[in-house]
């Protein structure tokens, strides 16, 4: 492992000065992915992944292709306890892991790298996946060495370096008039090592409104990336540009009045067809910048990272999807129903980091250290154009600043049957938000909280033989608070929100045995036990979304993942449990004014209690030239709670994926299905039911609206290796 360390500036700068001669590749070997399962990458080092006492799924550039992985939702299912809801429009969305989980209003519950960047906003979450070298997700509390909102995990994804020489092109197309094309090439141009990587995806979409009689979830994806890297002396210097600009469908959504007629079950007749008399759209970009610069000198490996984000999304849509004319407490205000609405939004953010690593060896074990400090700052600008329901006032707009900054340290020593971990950082987010008029700039509220925390991990784990450890892990972390509405005297919300705080104890074991005949066999095991306070749980009240803290949550879970092989066959499987139940909690009553509401005993919302995947794969030579390999994945997963009341539900659900591919040293041919079986349900729901807001509409409201899946998605791909 390497040390990181943050040094001052110019100290920093002047260490970087050239010395003794190094080659690229054993400086940027810390940077890439080596290409076997046992190797897993955890903040930036690469270790042994049975002897490391952390939870942890790994992809590499061949199990990516094997699953055809084109975004972080295709990563769910094969990963335990990992869960993705995509809601209302691209970009929202809410990633839980553990049942440490998101809402609407609040910060993320998992930490999202890319190439050592932490994205700043689940905005970026949802972007495209191309010319990925590997994919990291380590389970559990990680804000010891991510930071704030690593409380549930961190997942880590790596494209390919510029130095490396892969050259593809690719094509593709699928139902829904799908369209898609990518291209990565890397080589050598003078004293730089450079490489451009794009993909391009189109589809007319593939649900159809019956009301307007087209389809409407439509999208087109461009994404650009270019990276270069050069050697500086013993310097190696690595910057790279990426962009992304999407259009399409805002939303496709069905409004029923499920709580009533249902009794809040989203299956069968509750799933209509997508209705609605506009359609929604929407459109973003997202732009990149990074530039890392890494320097070995004295046993010591530096590490400098600033990166930049811009991101832009406009999106308009209904918010009552019923066609014709709507009452509010019987007087015919809103002729066209309630539409457009949207939620302009701007965020960027400015990202520094600094380290310094170091090991050495001693008679009998290895030592490695790490020292670093962080800093982002982000800026969050969002209008709230609610469109009718404004009744003619102006919009609010929401300034959001946060600036994060933090100190990490951590000590590992291994020997050939034992590894420790010892790591610690101490973050602090400065929150400010500023509440004006969208049209005049008038300031009408403004907010200030400092949020702060130590964040520790200790992690061991013993040799028993071979290669079966057995591993035990303490760990916390913490997601930030933020602002409510301003609050009235009458209010039972504050106008600012705790930190949530998770803490987590983990028993678990790993074993990689081989045998004669090319036979092998790899488990983990894990059982944990965590406890969230001050669990952030969004709900409206008063005419106002709010978020209001449950004192507590406990989650108990197991989780189980194996694949053997032997010969051309091999199968895989996954499992994972996880029970998260709300303690003694008892909160206003959101459609009975002055009531309450006990909530204990019941389930968090936006994740399933358990998932489970098996995968058979069979892989067979044809002479010397055509490799063929066909991969199967019988996924399922329970009963999933959109609310803390629990009263929208989705039932569990089962599906099949599948890929074929036939290949030789140049050329590749892949068919490929998602959802195989053509399943439909609701992948969000939004209990509009339940709010006090919406209670004065007619006819035949208020309704609940929820997200509908896309169905099977099927396609085929050729592609041509240079």
């Amino acid at each position: 492992m390497r040390l990181r360390a943050t040094p001052v500036i110019g100290l920093f700068l002047a260490a970087f000065q050239p010395c003794l001669a190094q080659e690229r590749q054993e400086i940027m070997s810390a940077d890439v992915v080596v290409p076997r399962e046992e190797v897993i990458l955890v903040r930036g080092e690469l270790r042994d992944k049975f002897a490391s006492p952390v939870a942890s799924t790994s992809f590499r550039a061949t199990s990516l292709a094997a699953r055809t992985i084109s975004s972080l939702d295709d990563l769910v299912i094969a990963a335990p306890g990992l869960h993705m809801i995509n809601d209302q429009d691209p970009g929202t969305n809410i990633v839980s892991l553990r049942r440490v989980t998101t809402d609407r209003l609040q910060q993320a519950a998992i930490a999202y790298v890319i190439d050592d960047v932490p994205l700043a906003d689940t905005e970026f979450f949802t972007g495209r996946l191309f010319d990925l070298a590997g994919v990291e997700v380590l389970r559990g509390p990680q804000g010891a060495l991510f930071g704030k909102n690593a409380a549930g995990g961190a997942i880590e994804m790596l494209t390919r370096t510029a130095d490396d020489e892969e050259r593809h092109v690719a094509i593709g197309a699928g139902n829904g008039e799908m369209r898609t094309a990518s291209l990565g090439m890397g080589g050598a141009i003078g004293p730089l090592a450079v490489r451009i990587a794009g993909l391009w995806e189109d589809s007319e979409g593939f649900i159809t409104n019956r009301t307007l009689n087209k389809k409407v979830d439509g999208a087109e994806s461009r994404n650009l990336r270019l990276r270069a890297v050069t050697n500086f002396g013993r310097a190696v210097i690595d910057a790279k540009l990426q962009w992304t600009r999407e259009t399409g469908g805002a939303a496709w959504a069905s409004s029923n009045d499920v709580t009533g007629d249902f009794g809040g079950e989203l299956s069968g007749a509750a799933l209509t067809d997508p209705i609605g008399d506009f359609e929604g759209r929407a459109a973003r970009e997202w732009t990149q910048a990074s530039l890392r610069l890494r320097r070995s000198f004295l046993g010591v490996d530096a590490f400098i990272l600033l990166a930049r984000d811009d991101y832009q999304k406009r999106w308009v849509e209904e918010l009552d999807y019923r066609p014709g004319p709507l009452t509010f407490f019987g007087a015919p205000l809103f002729p066209d129903g309630l539409q457009p609405i949207g939620q302009p939004t701007d965020i960027g953010a400015s990202t520094f980091e600094a380290r310094w690593s170091t090991q050495f060896d001693g008679d009998d074990s290895q030592w490695r250290m790490m020292l670093g400090a962080f800093a982002q700052d982000i800026d969050r600008d969002r209008i709230d154009d609610f469109g009718p329901l404004l009744f003619g006032a102006d919009a609010p707009a929401y300034e959001t600043d946060s600036l994060q900054t933090a100190l990490f340290a951590a000590f590992t020593r291994t020997s050939a049957r034992t590894t420790l971990d010892l790591q610690g950082r101490w973050d602090k987010d400065v929150r400010s938000q500023a509440i004006s008029n969208s049209r005049t700039g008038t300031r009408l509220e403004t907010r200030e909280a400092d949020f702060s925390r130590f964040q520790p991990r200790l992690a061991f784990s013993y040799r028993v033989a071979g290669q079966t450890w057995i591993y035990a892990t303490y760990g916390e972390g913490f997601r930030t608070g933020g602002f409510n509405p301003a609050p009235s005297p009458s209010s039972v919300w504050e106008a600012t929100f705790d930190p949530e705080i998770t803490r987590s104890v983990e028993l678990g074991l790993k074993a990689n045995w081989r045998g004669a005949n090319e036979a092998s066999a790899k488990i983990e095991a894990a059982v944990f036990s965590s406890e969230i306070t001050n669990f952030q749980s969004y709900t409206f009240l008063d005419g106002n979304s709010v978020t209001l803290s449950v004192d507590q949550v406990d989650v108990r879970g197991l989780e189980l993942s194996a694949r053997l092989a032997r010969g051309a066959f091999q199968l895989g499987g996954a499992f994972a449990l996880a029970d998260a139940e709300i303690g003694a909690y008892v909160a206003p009553d959101p459609i009975a004014p002055g009531a309450t509401r006990d909530y204990r005993g019941r389930q968090t919302p936006n994740a399933p209690a358990w998932t489970a995947t098996i995968s058979p794969a069979w892989v067979r030579e044809f002479g010397a030239a055509f490799v063929f390999n066909a991969q199967l994945d019988f996924n399922a997963t329970g009963e999933t709670f959109f609310e803390i009341d629990n009263a929208l539900r989705a039932p569990g659900k089962t599906w099949i994926d599948a890929r074929l591919a036939l290949s030789n040293a140049h050329w590749s041919a892949a068919f490929w299905a998602k959802n195989l079986t053509d399943e439909r349900w609701a992948i969000s729901a939004f209990g509009q039911g339940m709010l006090p807001l919406l209670v004065g509409l007619g006819p035949g409201g208020p309704f609940d609206t929820f997200t509908l899946n896309r169905g099977r998605q099927v396609g085929v791909e050729l592609k041509r290796t240079f």
